[in-house]
């Protein structure tokens, strides 16, 4: 699948059910693209085709987990600890995400005109694209000066 990151390895190949799925789910995504636009039934009913198809993939994979069939794949969850506490500018870029999330919620609730609503939601949408660039270039900063540390948080120690 593109854009899917394998959770599971399957030492004797792929079940045929999980293959069945997942192809039921691309299926899903093409009428998604051809039978929704304009049509809110349809888009109910598709995303609850897909809701239910997740819940049948998710225990099909956790019973051939316990079966031995599947072998989850595992990958440390890395998180950034600051040696002293956070610093100013990584506490701006927090405080900006909420700030601009509220200005969004205001611009969907206050009685604005649409075009002024929707120009302003989208802007929003641009700042926090910015935001996460920021929080993430401050972290790599701050990693990188040695103010803070990478660190495995199911073990707890450092990467």
């Amino acid at each position: 699948m593109v854009g899917h990151r394998r959770t599971h390895e399957f030492p004797h190949g792929t079940p045929f059910p999980l293959v069945l799925l997942y192809t039921a789910n691309a299926v899903l995504v093409g009428l998604w693209v051809f039978l929704v636009p304009g049509h809110w039934p349809r888009a109910i009913a598709i995303i609850s085709v897909f809701l239910v198809l997740a819940v049948i993939v998710t225990k099909l994979v956790r019973h051939y987990e316990r079966t031995g069939q599947a072998v989850r794949i595992s990958r440390p969850t890395v998180v950034v600890k600051f040696s002293q506490s956070l610093p100013a500018p990584m506490m701006a870029a927090r405080l900006a995400f909420f700030v601009i999330v509220a200005v969004m919620i205001v611009l969907g609730v206050a009685p604005v005109a649409d075009s002024t609503a929707r120009t302003g939601i989208i802007a929003c949408v641009f700042l926090l694209i910015g935001v996460v660039v920021a929080n993430l270039s401050l972290e790599r900063h701050y990693v990188n000066t040695g103010h803070a540390k990478e660190v495995d948080a199911s073990s707890g120690s450092a990467v």
